[in-house]
């Protein structure tokens, strides 16, 4: 038993030089580990930032091409409305038609034989 005591004992002693490095050790990961969550935090805001910057930039685009889609369709049916009683225009669309479609058949004609 009392050999057990004195081996206990000394298990026990711990001189201050190892207590120090261990301190340093703990604090040292404890700073690694703060380190990687502020990069972690810092890289969300970067990423939070960035999607918002490109989000408003298509936005801004996405407006645009309904501005432009709209003035499209007024002045087409306007163009439209206007050729009911106009049979001029009427006959200009009509012959428009026509050779698209004149021109399409041509292509597929070239193109398969």
């Amino acid at each position: 038993m009392a050999a057990e005591n004195a081996a206990h004992s000394e298990a026990a002693v711990v001189s201050p030089e190892e207590v120090a490095t261990a301190r340093a050790a703990v604090t040292e990961s404890d700073l690694a580990k703060k380190t990687v969550i502020e990069d972690r935090h810092t890289a969300r805001e970067r990423t939070r930032e960035t999607f918002h910057r490109a989000s408003s930039r298509a936005r801004g685009a996405i407006e645009d091409n309904v501005k432009r889609v709209e003035k499209i369709h007024h002045v087409s049916t306007v163009m439209l409305e206007e050729a009911t009683y106009d049979p001029s225009l009427r006959f200009v669309l009509v012959a428009l038609g026509l050779f698209v479609v004149f021109v399409i058949l041509l292509i597929l004609s070239k193109v398969m034989g």
